[in-house]
């Protein structure tokens, strides 16, 4: 599954995006996960269904996502006003899963 989680994702370090914040830099991984994804999940705003990303670290060996088991805030890295679409998580090193 990892080599397939990758296919297409930019992994030049740093990162660089256009609408990315000055100075971001990937978080240390909690321990036992590696590889840092971006989310597309439904959620409900005011009522209302809608999508929003999340990100998560992923342990590909076991399938499992680090907030299953613990708590993990990682920090945004859009600027604000920025609604990031599939190819810009790719073109910072962040494979998406929708």
């Amino acid at each position: 599954m990892k080599d397939d989680i990758y296919r297409g994702v930019d992994r030049t370090e740093p990162p660089s995006h256009p609408h990315l914040k000055p100075g971001w830099v990937r978080p240390a991984p909690p321990a036992g996960f590696v590889d840092l994804v971006a989310l597309l999940a439904p959620v409900k705003v005011d009522g209302k269904d809608r999508y929003m990303w999340f990100l998560d670290y992923l342990d590909t060996e076991r399938n499992v996502f680090a907030s299953d088991d613990q708590e993990v805030e990682v920090p945004w890295p859009w600027v604000a006003g920025f609604v990031p679409q599939m190819g810009d998580w790719d073109a910072i090193g962040i494979p998406h899963l929708t």
